[in-house]
């Protein structure tokens, strides 16, 4: 009886942990279980953001599709999105808050929270009164590029 316990017991266990790695993911030493998509989905958004934060707007545009990186002009979605010149705007820190495939997995969207400061505003300190905050979601969808799939940022749609 105790046996049969603690078998159930290890299955139940083993079931749990598949379904925690399926969704989120874990690392057991070098080895990545699960989670692999959603992971470098959040990298790739959150390398986005730190191009943001240090305006590489040529590198920002790579996550787009290649046939159209050269038309999209990151500073106008910045200025549409924040409502403020780029050259205004400090990227303090940012999070990636989730990400969510839809039942097909070749669309992805990516909830990100940033915090920012007006710099033109007078009243720019080191204080958080002077922060704001903004949560966006950035969508992602399958392309095929070389015969291969990968992922592509929907650029206009996220910023």
């Amino acid at each position: 009886m105790k046996t049969k316990l603690i078998i159930f017991g290890v299955v139940i266990a083993l079931a749990g942990l598949s379904a925690f790695a399926y969704e989120y993911g874990i690392s057991v030493g070098n080895v990545d279980i699960g989670g692999s998509e959603k992971r470098w989905l959040a990298e790739r958004t959150y390398d986005f953001l730190e191009d943001l934060q240090f305006k590489d707007f040529a590198r920002a545009s790579t996550y787009h599709l290649k046939t159209t990186q050269e038309q999209r002009d990151i500073p106008e979605l910045i200025k549409r999105v924040f409502v403020m010149k780029h050259e205004n705007l400090d990227i303090i820190r940012f999070e990636i808050q989730d990400v969510d495939f839809d039942r097909s997995g070749s669309r992805a969207r990516i909830r990100t929270k940033i915090w920012y400061r007006f710099l033109s505003d007078g009243r720019v300190t080191k204080s958080k009164d002077s922060q704001r905050d903004l949560e966006l979601m950035f969508y992602w969808f399958r392309s095929e590029a070389k015969g291969e799939l990968s992922w592509t940022m929907e650029l206009a749609s996220s910023l």
